[in-house]
């Protein structure tokens, strides 16, 4: 039955069929700057757009999501919800990311070898970084057991135009100085 010319019809924002669908489960995001679902996902949209505005290949949009903001518990079920609403292009960047499958790249720093992703983890394989025309010049790389004593290391003062690690399941970390941005090698 059709409404009648008075009677009102409310037709939910896409923000408000988000937010209905994480109060209906329970979710909650545990940062209090976001009172709703949909302020974490349009937060998230927003920073992609942003990331992929940079057009910067050493900073990809998955980038931010893997390495600064690794979404967690309810924020992942929000991501997975809200994003084909309030984003849907994308959704295939924040499932590969959310999925473990989005290129990882390692910055400066010390990360855990880990099978999960994490702010400060890396996945065991193989990663490579490059120098460009200059070099890799004053480049340090560490793999390490859980209880820190080297395994490997390599300091590379030169013309090194590329270096290659493999990083095993068995390494406790991975530490890079000075070495630019290593991408895991497909």
């Amino acid at each position: 039955m059709a409404p009648s010319p008075t009677e009102e019809v409310h037709i939910e924002s896409p923000q408000e069929r988000v937010d209905a669908g994480a109060e209906a489960e329970g979710w909650k995001m545990p940062d209090p700057n976001y009172e709703q679902a949909s302020d974490y996902v349009d937060d998230v949209c927003e920073t992609l757009d942003s990331y992929e505005e940079r057009d910067d290949p050493d900073a990809p949009p998955s980038s931010w999501l893997t390495q600064s903001n690794p979404p967690e518990g309810d924020e992942k079920l929000a991501l997975r919800a809200g994003v084909p609403v309030l984003c849907p292009r994308w959704e295939k960047t924040v499932n590969e990311v959310l999925d473990g499958k989005a290129e990882q790249l390692l910055l400066e720093g010390s990360y855990e070898v880990s099978t999960e992703l994490g702010a400060r983890s890396v996945r065991p394989g193989t990663y490579r970084t490059t120098g460009g025309e200059e070099g890799l010049t004053d480049c340090y790389w560490e793999r390490s057991t859980d209880s820190g004593d080297i395994i490997d290391n390599q300091f590379v003062s030169g013309d090194a135009k590329a270096i290659t690690v493999t990083i095993a399941p068995t390494d406790g970390s991975f530490t890079t100085r000075d070495c630019g941005v290593w991408r895991q090698v497909k």
